[in-house]
């Protein structure tokens, strides 16, 4: 509980879920350059949900990214915990999609967020030998 930094979790995921609105803005329109607009009840055809797991992939990663890069204590046990939550949310659809798409989405959300946050400590960890050989210098 002491690594749980909250500042991390909402400023990161709020962050993050902005990262995801302009994503998802920018796949609607290719969706809707390639597919052509329908309405919204009309359930998602197969290439749409491909656009979708794809988006899906860059904002998981995103934010696990942002969250890890806001939170001073437990960089990759914070990126974890809102994966958490989606795998959940994940079971609770808007719109009528296969079963495929759910346990995709689901499930590949936690490794996801977890590879972003690990990039993060990587440039971090990039980044402060860098200026301590160049403080040694």
């Amino acid at each position: 509980m002491k690594n749980i930094d909250l500042k991390g979790i909402f400023v990161g995921g709020f962050l993050g879920l902005l990262g995801v609105f302009v994503i998802i803005v920018i796949s609607t329109f290719i969706k809707i350059m390639l597919f052509g607009y329908q309405p919204y009840n009309t359930p998602y055809t197969t290439e749409e949900l491909v656009i979708l797991v794809f988006t899906c992939t860059f904002s998981y990663i995103w934010s696990g990214f942002i969250i890890s890069k806001i939170s001073r204590k437990g960089k990759l046990l914070n990126p974890i915990i809102v994966p958490s939550i989606i795998l959940v949310l994940a079971f609770f659809p808007a719109r009528e999609v296969p079963f495929w798409y759910i346990l995709l989405s689901g499930f590949l959300a936690p490794p996801l967020f977890y590879y972003g946050a690990n990039y993060h400590l990587k440039r971090l960890t990039r980044r402060s030998s860098r200026e301590a050989e160049s403080s040694a210098a």
